[in-house]
């Protein structure tokens, strides 16, 4: 990969409510260099660090399923926040589950790519880099 990021200069923002897949995907990031994380356990306590926080996050990588709000409603209020850069923000979806209607309806809010569990660090790395170039996945090009 001709135009890796520099990952140590990368700030990423990991939510997903079980400590074990926070701490596997936070080990793994630092395994391809990433050392700037910040985690939520849910969609809803992202959204209020994100408002506090000046320093916003690259890239997000959030589970699809918690309680409080899920993976789709925290895309779906990012997509639509008073802030433009939260906004924008590049959106990864890990889930355990490679269900086609939750593949459609993660990429119709907005993501820029999805990943399954169990994930490998060199997936995590080039969906990383690719959400940071890329604009998120058009909906007209994922067949239904």
């Amino acid at each position: 990969m001709a135009d890796k990021p520099d990952f140590a200069l990368l700030r990423v923002m990991v939510i997903d409510d079980e400590s074990f897949m926070r701490n596997l995907i936070i080990r793994i990031l630092s395994e391809v260099g990433v050392t700037d994380v910040s985690t939520a356990r849910d969609g809803a306590e992202a959204l209020e660090t994100l408002s506090d926080e000046s320093a916003l996050p690259n890239v997000i990588i959030c589970d699809l399923e918690m309680p409080e709000m899920n993976g789709f409603e925290f895309v779906r209020n990012l997509r639509k926040h008073d802030r433009l850069a939260l906004r924008n923000l590049p959106v990864l979806i890990v889930t355990g589950h490679a269900d086609p209607q939750d593949v459609y309806a993660a990429v119709d809010a907005g993501i820029h790519g999805y990943l399954v569990k169990p994930i490998s660090r060199h997936t995590l790395e080039s969906r990383i880099a690719m959400a940071l170039t890329s604009e998120p996945i058009d909906p007209n090009s994922v067949p239904r």
